[in-house]
């Protein structure tokens, strides 16, 4: 298929990497289907929508990934509007950092059927979709390899994910569909600059590249992946941290 008559769902896409991921991918003339979850703000939504508005995207679709029927109801809704899939972006996660001694069963749960629950439902739902050399692109991190104190439960639904797209790559390799994970590692967004500035500057030092990681940096690996260059590419994780973790 062209580039122009190709169709993206990308999760989580308000803004942040999702964001940046919609605008790269409609920049090659990719359609896209914006995704966000509701909050009480209602600041989700209006994301969405602007990020529609701009990059001309083919729908926006509320929709808690968790919720597996909720998922499935968004996937009828893609075909009925467009038809089908040829990319699909996992990325829609959330952060819920305690120490194993103070994290509740809840905060254990939520990240885990957000993270990990919710790239299986949108994986599982989406195959049904995808056309003839289709594209799927799962988002890890560098806590699903190095543990990060604080992290158990995203540290564990990051490790999840990197086994997850292992197993998807085989079983959807006979129908011509790639599945990859990018992991990022320490990246400029909205939740690191909340860091503390003492924090934020001990990781940058640990970097090898001296730098904090770009949203770009992110986007480039994951739209590489999703292009017709990666065809021969399938079961990889690739990082993206600058040399944290080699």
């Amino acid at each position: 298929m062209t580039a122009d008559t190709r169709v993206a769902l990308v999760t989580g896409s308000s803004r942040g990497i999702g964001a940046g991921i919609v605008r790269a991918l409609a920049a090659d003339g990719i359609r896209c289907v914006v995704n966000y979850v509701a909050d009480p703000e209602g600041r989700n939504r209006a994301d969405a929508e602007s990020l529609a508005a701009e990059t001309g995207a083919a729908l926006v679709c509320e929709c808690d990934v968790a919720d597996h029927a909720a998922v499935g109801a968004m996937m009828r809704s893609i075909v009925e509007a467009v038809g089908g899939l040829d990319i699909v972006v996992a990325n829609a996660g959330i952060l819920r950092d305690r120490t194993l001694r103070k994290m509740t069963a809840d905060d254990f749960r939520q990240v885990i059927d957000v993270n990990l629950g919710g790239t299986f439902n949108v994986v599982q739902h989406a195959t049904t979709l995808l056309r003839p050399g289709g594209r799927i692109v799962t988002i890890g991190s560098v806590a699903g390899f190095q543990g990060f104190f604080g992290q158990g439960n995203y540290a564990a639904s990051k490790a999840g994910i990197v086994a997850l797209t292992k197993v998807a790559a085989r079983e959807f390799a006979r129908q011509g569909t790639t599945v990859n994970c990018v992991a990022p590692g320490f990246i400029a967004t909205e939740i690191l600059a909340d860091m503390p500035a003492d924090v934020t500057e001990k990781f940058r030092a640990s970097i090898p590249l001296g730098r904090l990681g770009a949203v770009d940096d992110v986007v480039n690996a994951v739209t590489f992946l999703c292009s017709p260059r990666s065809g021969y590419v399938t079961g990889q994780v690739i990082h993206v941290n600058g040399g944290f973790a080699m």
